[in-house]
């Protein structure tokens, strides 16, 4: 078991960074929601019986794992949102962090955008990113495709007009 977790992790490692880091407001939080997160898989990871579906399985217990967070710490959230010196502090970090593939001033114009949308939508565009179907979609938020449709074409109308208000 243990090397399945190594080996599900290790290729999903990106997969759930990304997902922290729309879900979370400074890096110590990203840091909590990444070890949440491994925590949750692996005590799943038994559970899960299909092979093939370990990738929708997973972005399930990452995603419910950090709509959790979100409501548990959902104060801080407040505060982060609505003081520009903290939002401020929290855009500065992601520009430091490094030069990886997600660290391009556009990108982080994106991950302020994305701050601003509730978890389903947060959700829902994340998976839409990560270039899963609608199907996958829907498997993994619990709801049917139209749904999915639907509610997706709202989130990037809103995640489009929120980017206009972004500087680059």
């Amino acid at each position: 078991m243990e090397e399945d977790f190594v080996r599900l992790i290790e290729a999903n490692r990106q997969r759930i960074l990304r997902i922290c880091r729309v879900y979370a407001w400074t890096p110590q939080d990203e840091e909590d929601l990444y070890q949440d997160i491994l925590f949750q898989i692996w005590r799943g990871l038994p559970k899960l019986q299909e092979r093939v579906y370990a990738n929708t399985w997973l972005y399930r217990v990452a995603l419910n794992t950090a709509i959790s967070f979100v409501r548990r710490n959902k104060s801080q959230r407040n505060v982060v949102a609505t003081e520009p010196s903290q939002l401020h502090h929290w855009m500065e970090h992601r520009q430091e962090a490094g030069a990886g593939p997600d660290r391009h001033p556009r990108i982080d114009s994106l991950y302020e955008a994305l701050a601003k949308l509730n978890p389903v939508e947060k959700g829902l565009i994340t998976l839409y990113l990560e270039d899963l179907s609608y199907e996958e979609i829907a498997e993994v938020m619990g709801m049917n495709a139209n749904q999915v449709g639907v509610l997706l074409h709202r989130t990037k109308k809103k995640l489009s007009e929120l980017m206009k208000e972004v500087p680059v």
